[in-house]
């Protein structure tokens, strides 16, 4: 039950996301981070990315740049149970999974496979003023050592199906 990706092939990666974020120096009085969330703008189905995050002009200390979110919507449930005195809603939005990028490196992140399609979210950390944000998503090759394992098992099946059906 092992994820095969050929991460080094040729156009296994696609840019989907690309700015440059500039904090409000506003929010800084307002004790918020200066960079307000970004919610990218798509749905997607993919579950592997690349994420990107770099300012060349952050203290040497600041190894890192925020927090990458998983956000599935749609979820049915009574959220009165938690927001008394709230009207209800018909739906809401979690946070899945969550992980941190580094400054100033390009990590690998992998979310579970939760959901058919999902928003991601960047949150820079309170002190970052500036961050450009890359997301490239996983388009190449997936196996699963699940699938072969099955596929082993269909192929003796017809084997001893073929050899009943000589007797």
């Amino acid at each position: 039950m092992t994820l095969q990706l050929d991460l080094t092939a040729m156009g296994a990666w696609e840019l989907t996301y690309y700015q440059k974020l500039v904090g409000n120096p506003d929010n800084r009085r307002a004790r918020a981070p200066l960079i307000d969330p970004v919610e990218l703008p798509y749905l997607t189905d993919s579950h592997v990315f690349l994420v990107g995050a770099s300012w060349l002009n952050a203290k040497p200390t600041w190894i890192r740049a925020g927090y990458f979110y998983q956000q599935i919507s749609g979820i049915h449930v009574d959220d009165t149970v938690v927001f008394e005195g709230l009207g209800q809603v018909p739906t809401t939005e979690v946070d899945g999974t969550r992980r941190l990028i580094k400054l100033n490196a390009i990590e690998l992140v992998q979310f579970p496979k939760l959901t058919e399609s999902y928003r991601l979210r960047f949150e820079a950390l309170p002190w970052i003023y500036q961050v450009t944000l890359a997301v490239w998503e996983y388009r190449g090759i997936e196996t699963d050592t699940t699938e072969d394992l099955i596929n082993a098992v269909r192929s003796k099946l017809e084997t001893i199906e073929f050899k009943i059906d000589n007797l």
